[in-house]
This record gives C-alpha cells, structure tokens and sequence, in this order.
C-alpha cells in the first residue's frame, strides 16, 4: 500500500493517519487482533510511519526503564501534604 493511501474501512488497509491515531493503543496492545494485523501491514510498507513507531517504541522502553525505581515513602507523605494544602487554599477561594 503507498504511503498515505486512504483505508477502505475496517477491514480494508489502514492509512497513515488511523496507524498514526491508534500507535499508542497498539504499542500497548490494546487493540484487537484483526486491528493490529491492518496497523502491522501499514507499519511494513510505510517507512514513515515505521519509523514514527520506532521513535515512540524506544521513548516507551525508556520510560519503562526509568520508572522502575520507587520514589522514597517521605516524598509520597510530602506530596500527599501538599495536595492537602492546595486543595484546601482553592477551596478557600
């Protein structure tokens, strides 16, 4: 399929705008299997888009790989008290 090509519908090939749209949703697979075979066969002819998944691919390993350090319980008690005082001065308002 040539890059930008319009879809013909849900069974039909997707375009670069509906795999762009749904990336995310895919990268976490949250879409069904006949969506993730349309958005893989658009992924495999369109190197502009592949490379836009490649680009959101490695920022979500990344984020993946900096989150998995638990930030200490003394900074979630000093959080929780601000959001306390925030709420409480815009309730005041």
């Amino acid at each position: 399929m040539p890059h930008g090509t319009a879809g013909g519908g849900e069974d039909g090939p997707v375009d670069c705008a509906e795999a762009l749209s749904r990336l995310f949703e895919f990268l976490d697979q949250e879409v069904d299997e006949s969506q993730g075979d349309r958005i893989r066969q658009h992924l495999a002819d369109c190197e502009p888009c592949l490379a836009e998944y490649d680009v959101e691919d490695h920022l979500k390993k990344l984020i993946r790989r900096s989150c998995t350090e638990a930030a200490p319980s003394e900074l979630h008690v000093r959080i929780r008290q601000q959001l306390t005082v925030l709420r409480t001065q815009v309730r005041e308002r």
